[in-house]
């Protein structure tokens, strides 16, 4: 992490000689009511999430990034502070932290980002990696030409705010097609995860190695999007979960979405149903969006509209129902309804 403290005061300085400087900040506020759990009690709440940005560029090949947001530090994936809380359950932390902070350089054919990075491979969900994690490492772009493209990723996940537990490599080739039906996004995808032991708060399977076969497909027409998210793992089940979760190594969701935010007056549907089990991802860094008690070993449908007021103002909602595939039963009802203003 003394790379990244250095990386810091290298950033001050590429503000000072930048060609341009572009700030961005967002606050979005959620009502939260998770209710129909059986062994947890039902959860009512008020939260927000707060994000500023910068980006210096220096010339036409690099640019620089850093962004603070709240949330918890030692949880990234967990981006909300809780600034009203209606039922008995503890507030949490109010942390604000350095959530990504990189380079950017862009070539002719090729684009790469260095740093704390943001998740940068293409997947119609959020299934395998919740995208408020932001790993430290590299990832590449490169341009084949013909609406085809290759994708490399090696990064270490974050252990907290401080550390970083494992070591993440992923391989992503991607292709468009356009047919009558409308256009196909082809992206077959590879993931290796060496574990390690002894994480401090990420400890949800980040001890055992694991590798994926994963698949991502859209087909666009007009307004309305397809998509789907499948895949398996292709290592063995550990020994110690072998008799309870022997097999549970298969994932997917799909997606059906129309419309977008683009203008003012436009609306967004997403209806998506997932099916996630146990090892088919690493628990850890797996989507938390749907789901109160489980990233993986859940099934349920997720129903999210939003319609934008302004420039800069979005209202919406979203309604998620989730139950646990194997194990001590659990279910959940979790509705929200939230604004998001961008400065």
């Amino acid at each position: 992490m003394k790379n990244i403290y250095v990386f810091i005061v290298l950033f001050i300085s590429v503000i000072q000689n930048a060609q341009s400087t572009e700030v961005d900040a967002s606050v979005l506020i959620r009502y939260e009511n998770e209710t129909d759990q059986i062994n947890l009690v039902p959860r009512k709440r008020i939260r927000a999430i707060a994000a500023i940005g910068i980006t210096s560029k220096l010339n036409d090949t690099w640019s620089f990034t850093a962004q603070a947001r709240t949330g918890l530090k030692n949880k990234q994936n967990v981006p909300a502070i809780t600034l009203y809380q209606k039922t008995d359950q503890a507030k949490g932390d109010k942390d604000v932290y350095i959530s990504r902070l990189y380079a950017k350089a862009t070539f002719e054919k090729m684009t790469v980002f260095i740093g704390k990075i943001p998740w940068k491979t293409e997947q119609v969900t959020d299934l395998f990696w919740d995208r408020h994690l932001s790993p430290i490492g590299v990832h590449l772009d490169y341009n084949l030409g013909t609406e085809q493209s290759f994708k490399f990723s090696t990064f270490k996940p974050l252990d907290g705010a401080k550390n970083t537990i494992g070591h993440m490599s992923i391989i992503q080739y991607q292709k468009k097609v356009s047919t009558t039906f409308g256009l196909f996004t082809l992206s077959p995808w590879f993931v290796d995860y060496k574990g390690e032991e002894n994480a401090t708060f990420a400890k949800k399977d980040t001890q055992f190695d694991n590798q994926f076969v994963r698949f991502s497909m859209a087909l666009k027409q007009g307004e309305w999007q397809l998509g789907t998210d499948i895949g398996s793992s292709i290592k063995n089940t550990p020994v110690a979960f072998n008799e309870e979760f022997s097999g549970q190594k298969s994932s997917y969701a799909v997606e059906l979405k129309y419309g977008g935010l683009k203008n003012i007056g436009n609306s967004l549907i997403q209806l998506k149903y997932l099916h996630v089990e146990r090892f088919s991802v690493i628990t850890e860094f797996a989507q938390n969006a749907s789901s109160r008690f489980a990233t993986s070993n859940f099934k349920g449908w997720d129903l999210r509209i939003r319609h934008k007021l302004t420039k800069k103002l979005w209202v919406g909602g979203r309604l998620s129902r989730t139950k646990r595939l194997i194990g001590n039963p659990e279910q959940s009802v979790r509705f929200r309804l939230e604004t998001k203003y961008t400065f």
